[in-house]
């Protein structure tokens, strides 16, 4: 089903749409610091630090501020290595349990993961319609952090495997080709990637363990193509339109608690729609038949 459908939104709607990538890193953040705070009980060593999350989180729809957390991330993250270092030295008891160890393990993947983004968009602010031309290396590396970083932060309730003959009963199986130029590029507009992610992050969050994700994106016809399925719950025939207007969430999953800011599908058609491209959700009417999406963007005219 091709997505025709008019949505405008304000400026507040454009900023957590833009920013909806570092939304939800900063949640994952947040948990894990809760993790620790936690076990430390009724200390407060963590409370401010838990206190600017969650406000950082909340005032992302303010442009000046989002940007002004974005110019400072590397200090943010500093001050929260220097948190882990002030805990591993006040609290021997995190060691025991491997709380403190595990929780690390987990920040080092999301740190980096966090940079990432924060130089992405600081990359498109002045130009964020511009085409970047993307190593196909680069990206597939950048997926594999993104899927390792997820893989940790189930805390061992499943993994995530790229190869059929690893996929068993509790695993994720997720392919992800993606497919450049002769010289192993691929022209887009940076804050795809986003939305790719976004998308592989929904498909997986929608389904089972034991489940199949598949995504590729290609260059066609001087454009873009990206399509992701997945084996997961699907989405009610009657909403498949719906699911693209901000804050809405399908009814099979509205009641599913969520780390992420629930505005995956919403950006994706936004961006989409601003390359002037076009999308298509399918899902079979039979629930647990899974989601197909695939979006098109034309490549900008040369001047």
């Amino acid at each position: 089903m091709e997505i025709a459908l008019d949505t405008p939104f304000t400026p507040d709607e454009v900023s957590l749409l833009d920013m909806h990538s570092v939304l939800n890193v900063l949640t994952v953040i947040q948990h894990e610091f809760l993790r620790l705070d936690e076990q430390i009980g009724d200390a407060d060593d963590l409370d401010t630090l838990l206190d600017f999350i969650a406000n950082a989180g909340q005032h992302l729809g303010n442009s000046q501020a989002a940007s002004h957390l974005i110019s400072n991330i590397e200090t943010f993250i500093l001050d929260c290595n220097q948190h882990l270092r002030d805990l591993n030295e006040k609290y021997p008891r995190l060691h025991t349990d491997g709380t403190l160890a595990s929780v690390r393990a987990n920040l080092e993947g999301i740190f980096l993961i966090l940079q990432v983004r924060a130089r992405e968009l600081r990359e498109r602010q002045e130009n964020p319609e511009a085409w970047v031309p993307h190593p196909v290396k680069e990206l597939k590396d950048n997926f594999s952090t993104l899927f390792q970083a997820i893989e940790r932060n189930s805390h061992g309730a499943y993994r995530i495997v790229h190869n059929l003959a690893q996929h068993e009963d509790g695993n994720y199986l997720i392919h992800l080709d993606i497919n450049g130029n002769n010289s192993g590029q691929i022209l887009m507009p940076p804050v795809f990637q986003d939305v790719m992610r976004d998308l592989i992050a929904n498909a997986r969050k929608y389904t089972a363990p034991g489940g199949t994700i598949a995504a590729g994106l290609s260059l066609y016809q001087n454009g873009l193509r990206f399509v992701v399925s997945d084996t997961g719950c699907g989405i009610p025939s009657d909403e498949i339109e719906q699911v693209v207007r901000f804050g809405y969430r399908a009814s099979n999953v509205k009641d599913r608690p969520t780390c992420g800011g629930g505005f995956g599908l919403t950006k994706a058609y936004y961006v989409t729609k601003i390359f002037k491209g076009r999308m298509w959700i399918d899902s079979p009417a039979d629930e647990h038949n899974g989601t197909r999406i695939e979006i098109r963007i034309p490549s900008p005219t040369p001047a």
